[in-house]
């Protein structure tokens, strides 16, 4: 069993399942349009789009669970930098898309990246590395063009 014991911006996070046609986020419309076949069904976890620009050393949200789990953080292949916290995961060869807006810009492009936890708590960090941070034009634009990462999990 998963929980979602906390959310640092106080927005409103939900579990869904991870399938074709399944939204990605609690405040976008987005679609998931391409789930790779061992991650269909698997518990998500709905983040919100607008909270792309906490910070990497910022705890983002944390779960809750009974049991242990793979973890994959679908992170957006447009990002240019991956967080710190995130290089204690290993990239796998599995992508996600998204139906989006604007395909050619590459937002609805998301990598795979796997950790395997044991029962307990697991705590998740910000989205925007302090390298991205630090430029003006990405601060000024929150982001724009940039988006936040979701999280499948699969029971073990």
């Amino acid at each position: 069993m998963i929980g979602i014991k906390a959310v640092a911006s106080g927005k409103e996070y939900r579990l869904d399942t991870l399938a074709p046609g399944h939204l990605q986020y609690m405040d976008r419309l987005y679609e998931f349009s391409y789930v790779p076949e061992q991650l269909r069904g698997c518990t998500h976890i709905r983040t919100c789009g607008d909270d792309k620009m906490i910070g990497e050393e910022d705890w983002c949200f944390t779960v809750e669970t009974d049991r242990a789990y793979d973890v994959y953080v679908l992170y957006p292949d447009k990002q240019p930098v991956l967080p710190r916290w995130l290089e204690t995961y290993r990239r796998v060869r599995m992508n996600v898309t998204r139906v989006d807006s604007m395909a050619f810009n590459l937002k609805g492009y998301f990598s795979c990246y796997h950790r395997r936890f044991e029962p307990g708590e697991i705590r998740f960090y910000g989205n925007s590395p302090s390298a991205m941070l630090a430029k003006e034009w990405y601060v000024a634009s929150r982001g724009n063009t940039y988006c936040m990462y979701s999280v499948a999990m699969k029971e073990v």
